[in-house]
């Protein structure tokens, strides 16, 4: 209010747009985790686990179970199954694989999203 008195309107409005920039800010994930008592430093370790330990955790699981099944199936010479079963493990598969490709997208498009904020808000800095 005294700098509005004083007739910095400059510095207000910097200041408003500060505040309307970190208003913004909270909709970027990787800034809520910092937000919610993290350092930046411990947001990008759980970022990478995540972006690492999600698509590995998966593929193990869905390679268990067609693994599983597959072994369920062999007779001891040859693997016997109906055409029907194999096109179900071959959804299973694909499933695996759009899974792990759709986390991996949307992890590394929050960090393009966040590293645009975050350069936005040290041009606002300046």
């Amino acid at each position: 209010m005294r700098r509005v008195a004083k007739g910095e309107g400059s510095s207000v409005e910097k200041i408003l747009r500060k505040i309307e920039h970190r208003l913004k800010a909270q909709d970027s994930l990787a800034k809520q985790e910092i937000m919610y008592g993290r350092t930046e430093k411990i947001a990008k370790i759980e970022w990478w686990g995540d972006l690492v330990g999600v698509p590995l955790a998966i593929v193990l699981i869905y390679g268990f179970l067609i693994g599983m099944f597959i072994l369920f199936h062999y007779d001891g010479s040859s693997i016997k199954m109906h055409k029907l079963t194999w096109f179900g493990l071959g959804l299973l598969g694909l499933a695996a694989i759009l899974q792990v490709v759709s986390h991996v997208y949307y992890r590394l498009e929050g960090k393009k999203e966040y590293e645009r904020r975050k350069k936005e808000e040290g041009e606002i800095e300046k």
